[in-house]
């Protein structure tokens, strides 16, 4: 037969198992409490991250919209200028210092500087699978993607038209023709010695008419492609813009670019 037991000898046990929960339920507490803190500290810094994404996106849209309305529509003005004076077949010439501008135009070889330092931040953080079935991940990875994929193709178009162009254009005026020259604010490179003048220069154009003008055919294929690629990529950070904003809670500002 078991012994018997007295309710004085159940309650020492009863504490024990009482005390039991209270340190389970405690230690319970206290990493809920801990994975709570944790959460709200991984929001924070996602949140911190994604503002600095949004003044770089910010950044890119500036970049790609002052491209694609400045030195590609310089470039685009140029080669119909060049093409028409190929194509017409006339060798007079009344301001040859504009033809040649129009020449240095036309061979301008840039893209966009598209930052992607800190989307690659909080790519590495890890802080991206807060935003799971969130449409503001999908459109982040795709916009990034963009500009190097089209960019790179843009690339394996480009011919020797900008090679020869330099080869016509005098050394003395590549310090005020660079494409590099926007660049900087103030300032213009030195001046290489003198070689040709820019009537000399025309006859070269005049003697090459046709290859120069193969080529320049294909350069047009290659500013459309970049027209459409920058069309592509600024459209893209155009609808990242607000949705990022909207996150954030400011104001968006993608109407400005």
């Amino acid at each position: 037969m078991f012994p018997f037991r007295t309710t004085q000898g159940w309650a020492p046990m009863r504490r024990a198992v009482f005390e039991f929960l209270v340190i389970v339920i405690g230690v319970l507490v206290a990493l809920a409490a801990d994975e709570w803190r944790q959460t709200r500290a991984e929001f924070r810094d996602l949140e911190e991250h994604l503002t600095s994404v949004l003044d770089e996106v910010r950044d890119n849209l500036s970049n790609v919209s002052a491209v694609r309305g400045g030195i590609s529509a310089r470039k685009i003005a140029g080669l119909e200028t060049i093409i028409a004076h190929l194509e017409s077949g006339d060798t007079t010439v009344s301001d040859p210092d504009a033809l040649l501008k129009a020449l240095a135009d036309s061979a301008a070889v840039w893209r966009p500087f598209v930052s992607r330092n800190r989307f690659d931040a909080l790519n590495t953080s890890g802080l991206l699978r807060l935003a799971v079935g969130d449409e503001l991940r999908d459109v982040l990875a795709g916009t990034y993607e963009v500009p190097e994929t089209l960019l790179g193709q843009v690339a394996l178009m480009q011919g020797d038209y900008p090679i020869v162009v330099n080869e016509i254009i005098p050394s003395t005026y590549q310090s005020s023709l660079s494409g590099m020259r926007s660049y900087i604010v103030e300032g213009t490179a030195p001046e290489i010695a003198i070689d040709i003048g820019a009537e000399d220069a025309v006859e070269l154009i005049h003697e090459d008419r046709a290859r120069l003008l193969r080529l320049a055919r294909g350069e047009a294929a290659v500013a459309t492609a970049v027209w459409y690629a920058l069309t592509r990529i600024q459209a893209d950070f155009r609808e990242l813009e607000p949705l990022l904003a909207d996150r954030v809670g400011v104001p968006s500002e993608a109407d400005r670019f």
